[in-house]
């Protein structure tokens, strides 16, 4: 990985910013431009901003990167629901779709925590929206069977195929209906090694990870190297809301494991979070140059959310520090870096869970609490004691 400016691998940007750089291999013919963002949410800030200036505000600094790739995708957290819960926490209006497309993505994944707040209408009404603006939904369909469906785009004749899927450990309603793709890692290893033989490129997306942690579960990297070598050319990950490390195999296999926050209103939701908060509003745009053969390109530009949502272009020293926080952390990926995660990992999660559970809790929401009880397992007690054992540190 290295840091170049970021106008000598795509136009549309300004003239101070980075990017950090990686390349694989030369290109074996006809190429295809893949660009990838993380978590986006059109509710809560976001929505205040597109009614008192527009919504082609939200992504106007970045629109002409996103629409001068063949193909962009993006994680879409906020159910479009907003007929059917109009001011609910994460749902927006069905406009939010054709606001989506019109600032350049084609493919939205929508196997996501958020996406089934609403219940099955409101996971009906989104992929009703997402289809009428013209885009594709990934990890999510009409029925079970459709959600875990390939996806299969053909540009330049290269064909690329798309799975999605994500971690979200939420029931879904009844037995038929919209129903987006529950991740089971035996299940995705063995869909990728089918798919893998019907396409030239196979990207998989995933929702997946702890939230406000710079590095991924242990177990998800070793998952996510057993997925390339069943055939994912490249892996991308979101739900931490931070930026984490890339890995990019001998191979030439690439795996970002998480995107960030791209555009995301950190302060919706039952309870506020504000840990990490610079982190949580800077992003990235991920860049993927594809040949018949997989990467031959990979480039990150860094960017951050203003006060007001939008997505804005991380320039000059900005830029800099989260190119090298990126290199750091990808970096460690490469030792053993179980030590920093399970740190991070009490010291920015417990807080937050606890605050979650007092706030169902006072609601009397006991089906969740007990839900999540159930939940809690011994890897949960050690963090959060030594969450407890920092507070009396910090208090001595």
């Amino acid at each position: 990985m290295r840091v170049v400016d970021a106008g000598g691998v795509v136009g549309g940007v300004p003239r101070d910013l980075s990017a950090l750089a990686v390349t694989i291999r030369p290109a074996a013919g006809p190429t295809v431009r893949v660009c990838t963002v993380g978590d986006i949410g059109l509710s809560g800030r976001a929505t205040a901003t597109a009614t008192r200036r527009g919504a082609h505000h939200l992504f106007a600094d970045v629109r002409d990167v996103l629409a001068s790739a063949d193909l962009t995708l993006g994680n879409l957290e906020s159910p479009l629901a907003g007929e059917i819960a109009p001011g609910g926490a994460f749902s927006a209006a069905a406009t939010g779709a054709s606001t989506l497309r019109d600032a350049g993505f084609d493919l939205v994944h929508l196997a996501n925590n958020h996406i089934g707040e609403y219940g099955l209408p409101g996971l009906a009404a989104t992929l009703r929206a997402v289809r009428e603006a013209g885009l594709q939904p990934l990890g999510a369909g009409d029925s079970s069977g459709a959600a875990r469906e390939l996806v299969v785009t053909s540009r330049n004749g290269i064909r690329i195929g798309w799975l999605g899927c994500g971690r979200t450990l939420l029931p879904q309603e009844g037995p038929e209906g919209p129903r987006y793709w529950e991740f089971d890692e035996e299940e995705l290893l063995e869909r990728a090694k089918a798919a893998s033989r019907e396409v030239d490129v196979l990207i998989v997306s995933i929702h997946i990870g702890l939230m406000y942690v710079s590095y991924p579960r242990p177990e998800h990297k070793t998952m996510a190297e057993r997925l390339m070598s069943a055939g994912a050319d490249v892996i991308v990950m979101h739900h931490a809301h931070v930026l984490q490390g890339c890995e990019v195999t001998a191979t030439g296999h690439v795996c970002c494991y998480n995107l960030g926050n791209f555009m995301y209103d950190w302060e919706e939701g039952n309870v506020k979070v504000p840990v990490v908060l610079e982190q949580q509003n800077e992003g990235a745009v991920f860049l993927f140059d594809l040949d018949r053969e997989g990467v031959t390109n990979f480039t990150v530009l860094p960017t951050w959310i203003d006060e007001e949502c939008c997505v804005r272009w991380a320039t000059g020293n900005r830029g800099v520090q989260i190119l090298a926080r990126l290199q750091q952390i990808s970096t460690a990926l490469e030792g053993d870096f179980r030590g920093a995660f399970e740190r991070e990992r009490a010291l920015h999660n417990t807080g937050g869970i606890l605050k979650v559970l007092v706030f169902h809790t006072k609601h009397g929401h006991w089906r969740f609490v007990a839900h999540s009880l159930r939940r809690a397992r011994w890897e949960h007690v050690k963090m959060a004691a030594r969450w407890m054992s920092g507070l009396i540190r910090n208090a001595s």
